[in-house]
This record gives structure tokens, C-alpha cells and sequence, in this order.
């Protein structure tokens, strides 16, 4: 594609290692190492719904699925804007002393229980399907997880608008499940790290959280869509004006999982035309530094052009660099501090004229 091919022209290749499997691989998409920044599901929602829980306490992510004849289902549609918020309005009721319901959207939210325990709890997606009994939290704080499960089927399923779902063919949203417990660790400040804050555009609530965490700022989750409905030139255009940004797109794992190779395709020719090419052009001009990293369970390739770049490479920007023996290969989480703490360097050089995506 255009834009590949010209940034392995004018920029640098370097090759990217696999990446291990960690608690919170989003870490390493900031540029943390494996040791940083690992933290559980409950309290990445919780900090990307804009809540400080007190230090001593357990944080989960509340799912709002499904139970019928005592046995756990997917939420197959979503709840309209009014019925998400009589969800909220009812979780709310739940609140006791030591147990706080965080509002979030849809079908995500956050729960705060202050107090410490070991507990077990089943992921909603490893729920589904499952008698709702055989799943239920385990340990220190059932007592009180268990209550909030019950009230909440009890509350939810006397409304008028969960009888209207099932009139029209819906299951009720009837269940307050949650899960992902953890507390909320010691997280490196970035901004101070680095000397210098970003911004972050991504479509998950954990990338949400934990950027919250490290000091950055991440855009309103689905201001710019996602998947195929993801609004390219307006990405393009936000990267653009910061200082310093950092965008994760992530559809391209599923859509290969899928098999859907058109859709990954067409994606890409988006991404090369109208994100990667003009992003491009300020860098030839000297006002950006842009770096580009395709990696996968296999390893990837990181593509970076910058004033006074070498270029002239005869690797390409694609998978047939993954079998080039002569490429320098580097972790994620390598290739992310690099480009982020140059882009940093290039925001001092220009007194804040031009970005550093």
C-alpha cells in the first residue's frame, strides 16, 4: 500500500517480538514492561468510570446479562437510553455502607466493596450458558456479593420495560454480575516519566482505565466508532492537532479470527489512505513523529519516520519482514517508549508547533 511502502522508504524498520501473555497486555501498548502497570479487569473499570475508590478496598466490573429458569444468558440486544438508565437508577438502590454501585454505560459498570478478601468470582462470558447457582462468588464477601446479585434479579425483573423485551422477543436484563476483582496497584506516571503527557484513542474501557492511572488522557470511548464504522479521517484529524497521541486499533485479530479477510483488508486500505499517508506528510515536512506497529501473537513489524531518519531499508512494512534475519527486534513495549519519548524530544525542539503521534 501507498503509504506502507513510503513510510519503509523515508522511515526506519525495526521488527517487534511477540508479545507474552500478561494480566494487562495494554501496559504494554503504553510502553510499560511486563512488570508494570498489571492490574485486574475491576479496577481498570472503575478508573475509567472516574472513580477513587478508597485504597482499601475490592473493585469489580458489573456485566448486565441475563437469568432465566436459574440459568445465565447473554444480553443479545442492548437496552435503550432510558432502560440503561433505570438500570442505573435500580443498582443504585443496592448501595450499602460498604458496597458502592459505579454507573458506567450499557452494560458496563463498575462496584466497590470496601473491604479485602480472598474471593472467586466467573467472568460474565465464562457465566453464560451456566446454572447461575454453580457460579456464584466464593470466599471472603459472598455473603454480601451473593445479596447484591439476588436484590438485583429481584429488581430487575418486576419492571415494566424487561416485560416489554420479552414481549418483543428479548431476554429480560435481569442480572448484576459481578466480577474481575481486584485492587487498584501502584501505577507509573508516564506524563512524568517521559516529560510529557498523551493522549490515547482506543475502544477499550481497560485502555481507558489504566491510561487515566499513568497520568494521560483518553478520548470519550466510541467518539470516534470502531470497527468497520471506525471514522478514520476524524482519527487522523485528532492525532494531528495533540502535541502527543497514541492511537490502538485492535479489529484487525478479530476479523482474521473470523476469517473475514475482506473486511481486514478494506480496513487497511482505509488506515494507509487517509491516517497513515497525511500523517506521513507532516513528517516530511519535519513537524511530526510518526511511528506505525502492526504486531500479532507472532510478532510484528514497527515502521518509524522523524526528522533525520535513515530510510533507505530493504525491509518492507509487512509480514514478509517477519522472516527477514538482519531485522533488529525489539518488545512492544520497546518500540512504544521509543516513539512516545521521541515524540516528546520533537514537541521541545518545536515549542509545541507540530505533533508526535
Amino acid at each position: 500500500m501507498p503509504g506502507l511502502a513510503r513510510l519503509a522508504e523515508i522511515g526506519e524498520v525495526g521488527g517487534v517480538l511477540p508479545v507474552p501473555l500478561v494480566e494487562t497486555p495494554e501496559a504494554l501498548l503504553l510502553g510499560m514492561g511486563p512488570g508494570e502497570g498489571q492490574l485486574r479487569q475491576g479496577p481498570l473499570t472503575v478508573s475509567a468510570l472516574g472513580a477513587d475508590p478508597p485504597q482499601r478496598s475490592t473493585q469489580f466490573h458489573v456485566s448486565v446479562l441475563s437469568v432465566c429458569d436459574g440459568v445465565v444468558g447473554a444480553a443479545e440486544f442492548l437496552p435503550s437510553d432510558e432502560d440503561a438508565r433505570e438500570i442505573v437508577r435500580l443498582a443504585e438502590r443496592l448501595n450499602t455502607k460498604s458496597l458502592t454501585f459505579i454507573p458506567g454505560e450499557k452494560l458496563d459498570h463498575g462496584l466497590v466493596w470496601e473491604a479485602l478478601g480472598d474471593m472467586e468470582t466467573t467472568a460474565a462470558a465464562a457465566a453464560v450458558g451456566r446454572a447461575m447457582r454453580e457460579c456464584l462468588p466464593e470466599g471472603d464477601g459472598e455473603r454480601v456479593l451473593r445479596r447484591f446479585i439476588d436484590d438485583g434479579v429481584n429488581l430487575l425483573s418486576e419492571t415494566e420495560w424487561n416485560d416489554r423485551r420479552e414481549e418483543e422477543g428479548m431476554a429480560r436484563l435481569n442480572l448484576l454480575w459481578p466480577w474481575g476483582q481486584g485492587v487498584r496497584m501502584p501505577v507509573p506516571n508516564l506524563a512524568l516519566r517521559r516529560g510529557s503527557p498523551c493522549w490515547v484513542w482506543s475502544d477499550s474501557m481497560r485502555m481507558a482505565g489504566l491510561a487515566r492511572l499513568c497520568g494521560y488522557r483518553h478520548a470519550v470511548l466510541g467518539g470516534l466508532g470502531h470497527g468497520l464504522n471506525l471514522n478514520v479521517r476524524g482519527l487522523c484529524a485528532e492525532l494531528g492537532s495533540r502535541d502527543c497521541a497514541l492511537a490502538v486499533i485492535d479489529g484487525f485479530s478479530d476479523w482474521r479470527a473470523a476469517g473475514q479477510v475482506d473486511e481486514a483488508a478494506w480496513m487497511m486500505k482505509e488506515l494507509d489512505g487517509a491516517l497513515i499517508s497525511p500523517l506521513l506528510e507532516l513528517a516530511r515536512e519535519g513537524s511530526a513523529h510518526v511511528s506505525l506497529i502492526l504486531t500479532g501473537a507472532l510478532g510484528g513489524v514497527c515502521g518509524t519516520c522523524f526528522l533525520g531518519a535513515r530510510g533507505g531499508g530493504s525491509a518492507p512494512l509487512d509480514e514478509r519482514a517477519l522472516e527477514e534475519p538482519r531485522l533488529e527486534r525489539k518488545t512492544i513495549w520497546e518500540r512504544v517508549e521509543e516513539s512516545l519519548v521521541e515524540a516528546g524530544i520533537a514537541e521541545e525542539r518545536s515549542a509545541g508547533a507540530g505533533p508526535g503521534v
